[in-house]
C-alpha cells in the first residue's frame, strides 16, 4: 500500500498522515514531529491527542519528558477492524484475526455467534465433503448448545445440500447417541456420512471437534461456545494427512447400515 492510500482507509488527514508516517519513522517528540512534518507544533498537540484517541498512537513518560509512539500492532489491528466490522455490520461474538493477509482466522464467541456460523456453513459449502472427528464429550457439548429439533434440522440440511462427511468417531458413539437422542435423530443422521472410521475412547480426552472443507477448518470447543475458523491451505492439508493417518490406522464401519438397524430395533420395541 502507498502512502496516498492510508489517509482514505483510516479516515485521516494529510496532516495526521505526516505525523502518523513521522511516528512510523521513529520521530517520539511534538518539536521533533513539528520539524519533519511542517506542521506547526500547536496542530501537533492536536493531532497527537486525536490518534491516541483512535488507538493510533502511544506515550511513555522518561525522565519527566512524554514521547509518542504508534500503538502496539494489535492494537492498531483492533482499530482497523472495528471500522470493518461497522463498514460490514458483522455481529458481535465474531472476531478477526490477521484478516489483511491471504490467510484468515476468524474466532467466533458466544452462542450467538455460534448458531449463527453453523447456519452460514450449510449454504457456504454446498456440494462439498468434509471431514470430521468427535468424540462422547464433544457429542454432550453439541447436545447441550442445541436441541434436539435443532441438530435434526441441521443434519437434514446437510443432506439437503448434498454436504457429505467422512468422519472418525469414538468407537460406540453413534449407537450411544441414537439410544440416547431417538429415532428421529437416527433417521436424520443417517445418510450423512460416506465414511464412518471408529477409534478408542484414549483419544477422545477432550470436548473438542473439528471440520474441514475445502477452503475452511473448524476447530470447536462448544463446551467453552467457542469455534475458531481457520482459512489456510497449508494448514489444511497438514490436518487432512492426520485424518487420512487415523482412517489408515482405524476400524472402518457401515454407519448407515448401523443405523437403520438400530432404528428397527427401537421400533419393533413400540
Amino acid at each position: 500500500m502507498n502512502t496516498s492510500e492510508k489517509p482514505a482507509l483510516l479516515g485521516l488527514s494529510k496532516k495526521e498522515e505526516k505525523v502518523l508516517s513521522s511516528l512510523q519513522d521513529g520521530v517520539d517528540t511534538p518539536l521533533s514531529l513539528a520539524r519533519a512534518t511542517g506542521v506547526s507544533r500547536t496542530a501537533i498537540y492536536a493531532i497527537l491527542g486525536n490518534l491516541k484517541k483512535r488507538g493510533l498512537a502511544h506515550t511513555r513518560i522518561v525522565g519527566g519528558k512524554k514521547y509518542w509512539s504508534l500503538a502496539p500492532e494489535r492494537e492498531i489491528e483492533e482499530v482497523v477492524y472495528e471500522a470493518k466490522r461497522a463498514l460490514l455490520k458483522i455481529p458481535e461474538g465474531r472476531e478477526e484475526v490477521y484478516g489483511l493477509s491471504d490467510s484468515t482466522v476468524i474466532i467466533h464467541r458466544g452462542q450467538d455467534s455460534i448458531r449463527k456460523v453453523f447456519g452460514e456453513l450449510l449454504f457456504v459449502h454446498k456440494n462439498e465433503r468434509f471431514y470430521g472427528l468427535v468424540g462422547d464429550s464433544a457429542a454432550a457439548n453439541w447436545n447441550k448448545m442445541f436441541s434436539l429439533q435443532e441438530t435434526n434440522r441441521f443434519n437434514r440440511a446437510l443432506k439437503r445440500n448434498n454436504i457429505i462427511a467422512e468422519t472418525i468417531t469414538q468407537d460406540g458413539l453413534l449407537e450411544r447417541q441414537a439410544r440416547e437422542l431417538g429415532v428421529s435423530w437416527a433417521k436424520d443422521f443417517e445418510g450423512r456420512t460416506t465414511r464412518v472410521n471408529v477409534i478408542d475412547g484414549e483419544y477422545f480426552a477432550h470436548g473438542a471437534q473439528i471440520f474441514i472443507f475445502k477452503q475452511s477448518i473448524y476447530l470447536m470447543a462448544l463446551g467453552e461456545d467457542l469455534v475458531i475458523e481457520i482459512r489456510n491451505s497449508e494448514i489444511q492439508k497438514m490436518l487432512l494427512t492426520f485424518f487420512k493417518f487415523m482412517q489408515d490406522n482405524s476400524r472402518v464401519i457401515d454407519a448407515n447400515a448401523l443405523l437403520r438397524s438400530i432404528i428397527a430395533e427401537i421400533e419393533d420395541k413400540k
